[in-house]
């Protein structure tokens, strides 16, 4: 596999390994994201996981194999993630035809959404803010 510099810019429906931060930014993982559109200066995502919590917020992927995925791998439907391109760290590989259409369908119902016009969705970028704890 080549990494991020030498590979070319991420495009819908591609599968990618990129740095994400945990929802309470302690940490960040390598993980799966599946690539939906390019927003100005970030990239839309949908996350790929292993984890059989909230199964109902979770699709399988029809073959997870095609873009070197373990076969319990599913894509979390429940939300939408922004993250900058520098993120990214290379290609896994192109969704599969039918693996395209069932995203392509949960990306249409994230566009009817309020947040997703605002653009009000998960942004996964460290920001340095200066606050006392006072206000905490």
């Amino acid at each position: 596999m080549r990494y991020r510099a030498e590979q070319p810019h991420p495009r819908p429906f591609e599968v990618w390994n990129a740095r994400l931060y945990f929802d309470n930014m302690s940490g960040a993982k390598n993980r799966p994201v599946i690539v939906l559109e390019k927003r100005d200066d970030e990239f839309t995502v949908l996350m790929v996981t292993t984890s059989t919590r909230e199964p109902e917020n979770h699709v399988k992927l029809h073959d997870p194999y095609e873009v070197m995925l373990d076969m319990s791998s599913s894509v979390r439907t429940d939300r939408l993630f922004r993250i900058p391109e520098d993120k990214f760290n290379y290609k896994l590989g192109d969704l599969v035809e039918d693996d395209a259409g069932m995203v392509s369908g949960i990306f249409e119902e994230h566009k009817l959404t309020k947040a997703y016009k605002r653009k009000a969705y998960r942004r996964h970028i460290i920001t340095i803010v200066s606050c006392s704890t006072a206000s905490l």
